[in-house]
């Protein structure tokens, strides 16, 4: 019985992992001192209602030594110097989506006056579950099982004041071959009044000038830190080979519009696999 009822919670587990909750567009919000609202469109793509609640939080990602990245919310000093969250509002906050239907957000900001310039910021927290069923709606011979699941999704709002700048400076990259895979930490200093956006890209050269693997990813680099790309590497013949890390100030899931413009920068790093 204990069996049997375990390969029923995995694969509802799986069920609704695979159904997902609501579905959230923008992912980022821009707003100055010219705008000051904004709006998000939340749509239901189940076959459920979903019950969605909204709210705001401060925090930012970090990287560790390893370059591996986690999310901060309890950095009370920061949050003193650049948390938007007080000033944000949304409406609706509470509500109930009918299977697919989508419901408008209005968002808006009052910021308080002598800010200094720069980019203050907030994360919009949408939780969304299951409308649950009332109690003694449905009566069922044998064990009855009822799971909810919470979702939490999160929406970047960035707030603009004045004149605003960004930029990376990149200090050190280091090359570390585990196993069959070659990873890449670069060492870099945020530089501005703003987060960094933008795309961190990494190409491997052959001893020809080649590229023989290239890889990119979006970034969000709101202090000092390491970061880091992972390269199968299994495929290379032995010999040496040059890595070229680039960071350039765009990226393809932000309108350029919105981001803070950045000059490119780039290191060189070598590494030999025997």
């Amino acid at each position: 019985m204990k069996k049997s009822l375990s390969i029923v919670l995995v694969c509802l587990f799986l069920a609704v992992t695979a159904m997902g909750q609501v579905t959230i567009s923008p992912m980022s919000l821009f707003l100055d001192s010219k705008k000051r609202f904004e709006t998000v469109l939340i749509m239901n793509t189940t076959t459920e209602p979903q019950e969605v609640k909204l709210k705001w939080q401060f925090g930012y990602p970090i990287t560790d030594d390893q370059g591996i990245i986690s999310m901060v919310y309890d950095d009370s000093l920061n949050q003193a110097k650049y948390s938007a969250a007080d000033w944000i509002r949304g409406f609706p906050k509470n509500f109930v989506l009918q299977p697919g239907a989508r419901q408008t957000i209005r968002v808006t900001i009052k910021a308080p006056r002598g800010l200094e310039d720069g980019t203050y910021w907030s994360r919009l927290v949408t939780n969304s579950s299951a409308l649950s069923k009332d109690v003694g709606e449905t009566v069922v011979e044998g064990i009855q099982t009822q799971i909810n699941f919470q979702f939490n999704q999160i929406t970047s709002v960035f707030y603009k004041h004045g004149a605003v700048t960004t930029g990376l400076e990149l200090t050190e990259i280091t090359n570390n071959l585990e196993d069959m895979n070659l990873v890449v930490l670069v060492d870099l200093k945020k530089k501005g009044n703003s987060p960094f956006l933008g795309t961190m890209e990494s190409k491997i050269y052959d001893a020809s000038g080649e590229v023989v693997k290239s890889k990119y990813v979006f970034v969000s680099i709101y202090f000092d830190g390491r970061h880091r790309m992972k390269f199968d590497i299994s495929d290379l013949p032995k010999g040496s080979y040059n890595v070229d890390v680039t960071f350039l100030g765009n990226r393809t899931d932000i309108p350029s519009a919105d981001i803070i413009p950045a000059k490119a920068v780039s290191r060189r790093g070598s590494f030999t696999k025997l």
